[in-house]
């Protein structure tokens, strides 16, 4: 991936495609459902929904084997214009054919609807490495919810102003400008390949063979075919309320703008204190809890406001709380696992559901003169089977979890973290190791009898009052500690840092420290660098460190890549390349990188003896290596060095030993090569033409790197 000149301008541009993307799909929608209803009984819509929902999955299926062999960049762009393309035969069809065009819209809107947006999130995994993506994701996030909001304005607005055809030409000149904006966001930037697994999975295999994935494709199941029966009931009432296309037309631009604008609100303020407070099940059973509600709401009194109440409530949860803990329930499974069956519960099953829920609206019309009554009470049932299916749930993310963090298939950083659930099967499996009862110059916290308030610290010494809390040993009297208002002294540090090892209290007491830790780098360091210090501690210390570059961090960490446990040299290697990413000025001697390179490769492949500190899987290693390495080389060739090593393309994986055997003193390449089980070539080109080489042969991915590459997020 080549450097951008300018990433302002390339996170612009990708927000409005974002933006563009998304509001053609709300406009989209909103015209489907007027278009079609103004031409066709609402009786008519289960056939369509089960046709939509066939046409989905045939259309998922295509795209993915088209980004099988081409990147992104490449698809993307071409399906934008293609949408558009039929948006216009479409509206020609329409002038003279309505009844025949609202079927076809309403098929393409389902068959693109979730796979241009899911397209662009590829594009933006394509465009950025994972760090760069984590800072401009947000921004890209807020033009697409921006957008959603535009669109809808702009429907409602011109609603009855213009005739419903009319409509289609406006949703393809927003396709137009989205594929503008694609173009220029896409650049030429190449794919980077995935590292592949020890043979391909199969994705049914792995499905059948994980049980907790039954859980997980059930849910998505059920959730869809609740969908589709809230779905019809609301059109129904759309359809028996309001005669004419125009009002409807205003009606969905009005009820999709609504929605977009709530779920933003929920995502914003809620999602969060929902994981922490209630875990993944508990936030996942928030929506069959609301919208079991709704349904019984819609029983009592049946009109259109509780039409839209249950629609809404399942709308509102499905993009807000209930996707932010949906996307976290693969947290438990290995990335190998994980990317060769997400697309499958996630597309495959969603359709399936949605075929379900359109058989059981297709009987329900034929056998009920008023329908929309069994179909809310079949709603409110699956949701209760839903919300049942959230306890099993819990208990399967929770086994599954413990047994990939014990078998060492699931690394988690508890930094990143955020829900509950996640963060107690963390201290519960002892990730961290065990912990040595008292941490060198500072003592563990004791239990809370044991340090009262009173039997410490005198009412009038806050400070000593302070430190008493936080050696109780209760997280809640920690947590009341770090959130006083008047801050924290440095004398607190010594304290806190025995807490970093608990992972209740950590990302709390994390954040305190970062705020002391350019008054107290000193301190921090000491405790870094003691051998005889809890590890956990000494390995969590460095992420205090990196949010605070100077030069006295910048030697101290030199000196943890130095240190007899691989976990500490680890993360102060993490941290000194954060501190080269954000100082450029704080840069480690390159003779001392590769110092630490030639260490570390040296005693991976030396015997291991009795006594000797294990040493890590070889792909920790290897990562750990080429973060050392970007501490004296260019980064951009070597992360695409280290993705050729991983992968399966063998010119690309040539051509990257090559570049390294051209870039690495000697000794170094000596001992790499030897570790990766490669000889040493005979390096006739110039380090140039290699690096110019890897850089244009990168693109070159097999089609099962790219499929697999496909696993990454993808967002709807």
């Amino acid at each position: 991936m080549r450097p951008l000149p300018d990433r302002r301008g390339v996170v612009l541009w990708g927000a409005l495609a974002a933006a563009f993307l998304v509001a053609q799909q709300v406009t989209g929608k909103a015209t489907r459902d007027a278009l079609f209803l103004s031409h066709h009984p609402a009786t008519s819509l289960p056939l369509v929904m089960m046709a939509a929902a066939l046409v989905a999955v045939t259309s998922a299926l295509a795209v993915s084997r088209l980004l099988a062999v081409r990147p992104p960049r490449q698809v993307v762009p071409a399906l934008v214009g293609l949408h558009a393309a039929l948006l216009l035969g479409e509206f020609l069809l329409a002038l003279e054919a309505p009844r025949l065009a609202g079927i076809l819209v309403y098929l393409q809107v389902a068959a693109t609807g979730g796979t241009l947006l899911s397209g662009y999130w590829s594009v933006v995994n394509e465009r950025f490495d994972p760090w760069t993506a984590k800072h401009v994701v947000r921004r890209l996030a807020l033009g697409a919810s921006v957008g959603g909001v535009a669109g809808g304005v702009t429907a409602f607005a011109v609603a009855g102003t213009v005739p419903m055809a009319t409509m289609l030409l406006l949703t393809a000149g927003l396709n137009v400008v989205a594929l503008v904006g694609i173009v220029r966001f896409g650049g030429d930037a190449p794919a980077l390949p995935v590292p592949p697994a020890s043979g391909i999975l199969s994705p049914l295999g792995t499905l059948r063979s994980v049980p907790y994935l039954h859980l997980i494709a059930l849910l998505v199941a059920l959730g869809a075919a609740t969908e589709a029966l809230l779905d019809y009931v609301l059109k129904s009432r759309v359809s028996a309320t309001l005669a004419s296309g125009p009002e409807m037309m205003a009606f969905f631009a009005a009820f999709h703008t609504g929605m977009g604008l709530l779920a933003f609100a929920f995502q914003t303020l809620l999602a969060r204190p929902a994981l922490q407070s209630l875990g993944l099940a508990g936030t996942v059973a928030l929506r069959p809890l609301a919208v079991a509600a709704a349904a019984a709401v819609g029983l009592v009194d049946l009109r259109l406001w509780s039409a839209v109440l249950g629609r809404g409530s399942h709308d509102v949860l499905s993009n807000s709380l209930f996707r932010s803990a949906y996307e976290l329930l693969y947290t438990a499974l290995p990335d190998r696992e994980k990317r060769t069956t997400k697309q499958l519960v996630d597309v495959g099953f969603e359709k399936l559901g949605a075929l379900l829920g359109g058989a059981a609206t297709l009987a329900a019309v034929r056998s009920f003169d008023a329908p929309e009554r069994a179909l809310l009470f079949l709603a409110g049932g699956l949701s209760l089977l839903t919300l049942g299916l959230t306890g099993r749930l819990h208990r399967g993310y929770v086994a599954t979890l413990e047994e990939g963090l014990r078998a060492g298939k699931v690394r988690l950083d508890p930094e990143e973290v955020v829900d509950s659930t996640t963060r107690l099967t963390l201290a519960e499996t002892h990730l961290t190791h065990s912990r040595p009862a008292a941490v060198r110059g500072v003592s563990s916290p004791a239990p809370p009898e044991a340090l009262a308030p009173g039997s410490l610290a005198p009412a009038s010494d806050p400070l000593l009052r302070r430190i008493a809390d936080l050696r109780s040993g209760d997280a809640e009297r920690i947590r009341r500690v770090l959130r006083q208002s008047d801050g924290l002294e440095v004398a607190l540090v010594p304290h806190l840092m025995a807490l970093v090892g608990r992972n209740d209290v950590y990302l709390d007491v994390l954040r305190a420290l970062r705020k002391l830790a350019p008054q107290s780098t000193g301190q921090i360091l000491d405790m870094l660098l003691d051998s005889g210090a809890d590890p956990v501690v000494r390995r969590r210390l460095p992420r205090v460190l990196k949010a605070s570059p100077s030069p006295r961090a910048l030697e101290g960490l030199i000196h943890g890549i130095a240190d007899p446990l691989f976990v500490v040299r680890a993360s102060c290697a993490g941290a000194l390349a954060a501190f080269a990413a954000r100082s450029p000025d704080l840069r480690v001697p390159a003779d001392v990188a590769f110092a630490a390179v030639h260490r570390d490769l040296e005693g991976a492949l030396a015997p291991q003896t009795d006594g000797t500190a294990a040493m890590p899987d070889r792909e920790a290693l290897l990562e750990h290596v080429f973060r050392l390495l970007s501490l004296a080389l260019d980064r951009e060739p070597l992360r695409i060095a280290a993705w050729a090593l991983r992968g399966s393309d063998t010119a690309l994986r040539g051509t990257a030993l090559e570049y390294l055997e051209n870039v690495l003193p000697h000794e170094v390449r000596a001992v790499f090569l030897r570790f990766l089980g490669a000889s040493e070539m005979d390096r006739g080109r110039p380090r140039e033409e290699v690096l110019t080489d890897l850089m244009r042969s990168s693109g070159g991915l097999t089609s099962q790197d790219r499929l697999r590459r496909r696993g990454l997020r993808p967002r709807r």
